[in-house]
Parts: structure tokens; sequence; C-alpha cells
């Protein structure tokens, strides 16, 4: 069971009504989760505040965070913060939307040209060579059998290292109802 965002809606402005909405959910959650309906309970778009907050509860940490991360959104902090928490780590939107400034970044094409395939490819392959676990979607079924090959391509450390350097701190998903950071 993922908890999509730490706010119950866009009117749950303070602090202290997201707070409090977000524990008693997962408190439920606990409930559900003891009584073998569910396997496990993670959330989404939770910064590292957020996760405190659970953990100053007392309550167990999430099994996982799937945050918005490719190479212009690395998000180390959190990543770091996920690793000594054993949160898993999980990325959406690797692709950022096939935004251009992504997909059309200078390094992630040349690295794709050099692999001779699709900068969304090397996308997803910079992802899981660096640990990160990813949720590429597609509803073409061309596309789909496309993200499967991530797990042939291999990157080299030095790939994997230049792709890391290309963070800009730049999200390409957010909205400003539910922004977050």
């Amino acid at each position: 069971m993922l908890i999509h965002y730490p706010k119950a809606n866009e009117c749950a402005t303070t602090i202290l009504v997201t707070l409090s909405l977000d524990m008693m959910l997962i408190v439920e959650l606990e409930k559900i989760k003891a009584e073998g309906k569910i396997r496990s309970v993670g959330v989404s778009n939770y910064e590292i505040n957020h996760l405190e907050e659970i953990k100053a509860f007392g309550r167990m940490m999430p099994a996982v965070n799937q945050i918005e991360f490719h190479p212009h959104f690395t998000r180390q902090s959190l990543h770091d913060y996920c690793d000594k928490e054993g949160v898993f780590f999980q990325a959406f939107s690797s692709l950022a939307r096939n935004h251009e400034d992504l997909i059309g970044d200078p390094v992630i094409k040349r690295i794709a040209e050099k692999h001779a395939t699709s900068p969304q490819l090397v996308l997803l392959a910079w992802a899981h060579g660096i640990g990160v676990g990813i949720v590429p979607k597609s509803a073409n079924p061309s596309r789909v059998v496309e993200n499967f090959k991530v797990v042939e391509l291999k990157l080299s450390q030095e790939e994997l290292a230049e792709i890391g350097k290309l963070d800009r701190n730049k999200h390409y998903i957010r909205c400003d109802g539910w922004n977050v950071l």
C-alpha cells in the first residue's frame, strides 16, 4: 500500500493537520498490515522532514519512498537518508515524461549513441545501475518490451558517474497545488 502524498489535500496546509492525518493513516495501515491484508506500507513524495515525523511518532518506517528521480533531479540527501533508515528508494518518472531537456541532454545522447540504444533506455539503465528502483511505464507494447532491455544495458562506472554529475536540482513533474518541497 502506498501513501501518495504527505498532504491530505490542498486544504490541509498546516503542519499539525497534515501530521495528524498522516499519522492516523499510518496507524491504520500498520493495523491492516498486521492482519496480513497488505505486505508493506510505502510512501511517495515524502521528504526527509516527513520521514522524520514518522520516525519521531515511533512508527515503523515505510518500506519504500517513491520519488521523482532522474539525472537532473537526483535527490542525493534524500537518497542517502532513505538508505540509512532502510527505506527502499524508488524512482518514478525516470524519463521526466520525455522532457526534451533531459532526453536531449548531450551526455545522455552521446552515451545512447555509443551503446546504439535510446536516451530513454540509458536513463533507466543509469538509475538501475546505481541501485535505484525504477517503475517504467508505457501503454505502448513496443516500449514495454524496450523497457525490459534495461537489465541488458550495462553502463560503465565512468558513464554512471558522468550521468550522475548532471544534477540540476530540477524537477519536471511536481504541480504547484501539491508541491511538498
